[in-house]
């Protein structure tokens, strides 16, 4: 049976090299027709970047694409009409708020109820009120787009700083938490009170709330908005001290964050020459610098590619795409020292051919940068799936990054190689082109050690000539440490604490994206956000709509109803005092009658001219005769975690689901609710079907039943510490950390997949001479590409961008435990339980670097 399973595995490999053989051939045959071609085509596609546009809505991008609470508000809001513009109430809203909002404290840190900081908050809230906002050539002022309440403009708190409301205060006449039957929660923070008067608060929260009542006016409203915050950072205070945001603060300052720092990607790009050409190293004329920049340009070829076809093609660009580019770059540099790596295997051979030397390389190399590329591709196409359009952006962007990458190192960086072959081949020196002299040749001449240096050189002869730190130092240390009893005992010991560190962090990581954090600590947005969440509390309305089919005259119709409210109330987050509804107080009005249901609505239009604070909570036809939905609120408690309030939305859906009315829950704030619901299957579903794509990849290229299982449990035990270590990282699971989550699976399966393939076709008659004889020829090409991996992402350490430093730390977290399962663990997991199989003659011939992963 091995044998049989060796022979398969020979068979596959054997007819993909041939296939690769015949490729670099072509490639070393037209190298100038390929390159031209490339560049041509390269730019063409990168043309297609003019009409790149993006997309900046939080909403759009971070929360679920038809989730439950995006269908349940296109309902809502045909039920409901907008009433911003005559009647508003903040719990009764069909959308999210437009307004500009102040969050008042003392300069001192202290009492915000003095009298200088009161006078103060009258002269801050006026010169607000006097801002000049222009949309259309129209010039307007608050006034004229500001929310309204009883005909006049609704400022929310700004009852607090009238006289009458300061005289109370001084007097001790005002009662907290509820006060006129006003909850003061809502406006103050950081409160003192004894015996339920309010003695002091540090913070007042002032909100300038705008119309909404129609397209032209929610255009009003973002230009308004835009005006506050430019009055608001100029705001001169003396007694006070001001935080300030508007409603589309967070996709502003979003967007400045993350295309202020793609700025990173310029040092990454000359960072990634320099090291390239440092590795490729070389004299005179062996040097490989300009083959070097040939591949890094490849890479980037691949980037302006991608991004001009996707753009062509009418994806939108979403602020998380910025990463894409130094992805691609690492992938693209792996890919060339692979290549150039099989390059070198052919020194011994200069009395061949260029092409026929180009088509040995590519039967080498073809099969591990094919692996490479491909198992991230696909990792990328899962992503596609997500209900996240975020995700599925940068899953599109990035694949075809991949896809050109690859593209473009097979047809432009390989031809380049193809030419510096050439070039090395006569005597060539790198910078002249001019035929120059071995540096013994002018050593013997006797010149200068400068010219010796500089203009001497010769063809390596065998592959050891040119090789770096990174590709000796594992085949001289690692066999010696690892292959010992010892070094198995250490490793093991190690993995066991990686493990038992990585499960226990998975069983703590946070869900959700916490929203402040994708702008920069150093965002007014930041640093408002945090005094809010800190200082004021938490809790949002829980509206219950009833549908058509209620009747509200059948007594056991209103015991439901009663019976639906009360097991609200009993929720443990729900505040069982909050309850606003229509239908407790008609019952007890004048007007109430319920023999008939058009005594019903006739008594209750009699009751909602009288209670206005109600009309915006029953809806009829347009006959006026029918009630088609009402609503009725509780409030939750005070709750500050996401995924707390995530679990309340749940849970009164279920109460209205099992209800026997036509009933069901909805609040604007539910649509960001809904992805701390939805991350956590959507990242397993989406892993998964990576997970299993990958498994079926490797059944492809190592068609070895045990090896493919020891791959998967490598790539699962990678995943649980890049899960685990999202704890440690101070990190949560968002569609953000999804997509550096898929990254992984493919990144995990090519650590795991060539060192396998090193193994199997390694030269050795039992487990431990084929483990030394892959890390031989897997380790330094595998430490080689995390280093040049590393490096493309080094700079983002520097990030003020969430996306970005996510991006760096999880990037990190993959390329090291990669490598230190690949370098260490897997060797030792090989010898131990790896198959002994043998090549016809009793030894496998030694591995080519095709199968070794940069």
């Amino acid at each position: 049976m091995p044998c049989s399973v060796n022979g398969c595995f020979l068979a596959v490999s054997g007819f993909f090299e041939r296939i690769f053989k015949k490729i670099g051939i072509f490639i070393g045959t037209y190298p100038v027709l390929l390159i031209i071609g490339s560049v041509i085509v390269a730019l063409g596609l990168s043309c297609g970047m003019l009409t790149l546009s993006s997309e900046s809505d939080t909403e759009t991008l971070y929360t679920p694409v038809n989730s439950r609470a995006s269908q349940d508000r296109v309902q809502y809001q045909a039920t409901f009409p907008d009433a911003t513009g005559s009647n508003y109430r903040g719990y009764a809203l069909t959308t999210l708020d437009m307004n500009g909002q102040l969050l008042i404290s003392s300069t001192t840190g202290g009492n915000v109820f003095t009298s200088a900081s009161v006078e103060e908050m009258r002269t801050l809230i006026s010169d607000i009120k006097s801002i000049n906002a222009t949309f259309d050539s129209v010039v307007f002022t608050y006034s004229d787009i500001c929310a309204r309440q009883g005909g006049s403009c609704y400022v929310s708190g700004e009852f607090l700083t009238t006289d009458a409301v300061y005289q109370a205060y001084l007097s001790g006449g005002i009662t907290y938490p509820r006060w006129n039957n006003i909850d003061l929660s809502a406006f103050l923070g950081q409160v003192d009170s004894t015996g339920g008067q309010l003695v002091s608060a540090k913070y007042l929260s002032i909100t300038f709330n705008l119309r909404m009542d129609s397209a032209d006016n929610k255009a009003k409203a973002r230009a308004w908005e835009e005006e506050f915050l430019k009055r608001a950072a100029a705001l001169d205070t003396t007694s006070t001290r001001i935080n300030y945001a508007a409603s589309h603060s967070l996709d502003t300052e979003l967007n400045k964050n993350t295309n202020g720092d793609i700025v990173f990607f310029s040092i990454t790009f000359p960072l990634m020459i320099t090291y390239a050409t440092v590795v490729a190293g070389g004299d005179g004329v062996s040097s490989r610098a300009w083959a070097s920049l040939a591949g890094v340009l490849a890479a980037g070829f691949g980037i302006l590619s991608s991004f001009g076809l996707v753009s062509l093609c009418g994806v939108k660009f979403v602020n998380i795409v910025g990463v894409t580019p130094f992805l691609v770059i690492g992938i693209g540099v792996d890919d060339m020292f692979l290549l150039m790596s099989s390059w070198a295997e052919t020194y011994p051979l200069r009395d061949q051919t260029v092409a026929s030397r180009m088509g040995k390389t590519f039967a080498s190399a073809g099969i591990g940068i094919t692996i490479t590329s491909l198992t991230n591709l696909l990792a990328f196409l899962t992503g596609i799936s997500s209900v996240f359009l975020s995700v599925r952006n940068f899953c599109v962007y990035t694949g075809v990054g991949v896809i050109f990458c690859y593209l473009y190192q097979c047809l432009l960086f390989s031809p380049c190689l193809a030419l510096h072959a050439r070039r090395v081949d006569s005597n060539r020196h790198c910078m002249t082109c001019l035929k120059t002299k071995s540096r013994d040749e002018f050593r013997n001449d006797g010149a200068s050690t400068c010219k010796v240096f500089c203009c001497g050189g010769s063809p390596p002869t065998k592959r050891g000539q040119d090789e770096r730190f990174f590709e000796t130092l594992p085949r001289k240390y690692l066999p010696r440490m690892l292959l010992n009893m010892w070094g198995k005992i250490v490793v093991i010991l190690i993995y066991i604490v990686y493990l038992s560190v990585s499960i226990w962090g998975t069983l703590n990581f946070k869900q959700g994206l916490i929203l402040k954090n994708l702008v920069s600590s150093t965002s007014y947005y930041y640093s408002y956000r945090e005094t809010y969440d800190m200082h004021f509390p938490r809790a949002f309305p829980i509206p219950f709509v009833f549908g058509s089919t209620t009747d509200y005259t059948n007594t056991q119709t209103v015991n439901n109803i009663d019976l639906l409210i009360q097991n609200a109330k009993s929720d443990s987050s729900v505040d069982a005092d909050s309850l606003i509804c229509w239908l407790n107080i008609y019952r007890n009005d004048s007007s109430y009658d319920s023999s008939s249901s058009a005594a019903f609505v006739s008594g209750l239009k009699t009751f909602l001219t009288a209670n206005t604070v109600y009309e915006n909570d029953v809806a009829f036809d347009s006959s006026n005769n029918c009630i088609i939905a009402s609503r009725c609120y509780l409030f939750s408690t005070d709750i500050k975690d996401s995924n707390v309030q995530a679990d309340v939305m749940v849970r009164m859906r279920a109460l209205a689901d099992n209800s026997p009315l036509s009933v069901y829950t909805f609040y604007p704030s539910y649509i960001f609710y809904e992805q701390y619901v939805a991350i956590l299957p959507s990242t397993l579903q989406t892993v998964g079907i990576a997970l299993v794509v990958m498994t079926i990849v490797t059944c492809i290229f190592l068609p070895h039943p045990l090896l493919v299982f020891l791959v998967v449990i490598n790539i699962v035990s990678i995943l649980v510490g890049i899960f685990g270590f999202l704890h440690f990282w101070g990190l949560s699971l968002s569609s953000v950390t999804m997509i550096h989550l898929l990254m992984s699976v493919g990144f995990s399966v090519d650590f795991s997949v060539h060192v396998c393939s090193a193994y199997m076709i390694g030269k050795g008659r039992n487990r431990r001479e084929k483990v030394e004889s892959a890390i031989v020829h897997a380790a330094g090409p595998i430490l080689n590409g995390g280093m040049s991996s590393f490096l493309g992402i080094l700079v983002l350490v520097f990030s003020k961008s969430y996306i970005f430093n996510s991006f760096f730390k999880i990037m990190f977290t993959v390329i090291l435990f990669g490598m230190l399962h690949a370098v260490f663990l897997f060797p030792v997991v090989l010898v131990i339980l790896g198959p002994v199989v043998k090549s016809r003659g009793g030894e496998s011939p030694t591995p080519p670097v095709d199968h070794l992963l940069t």
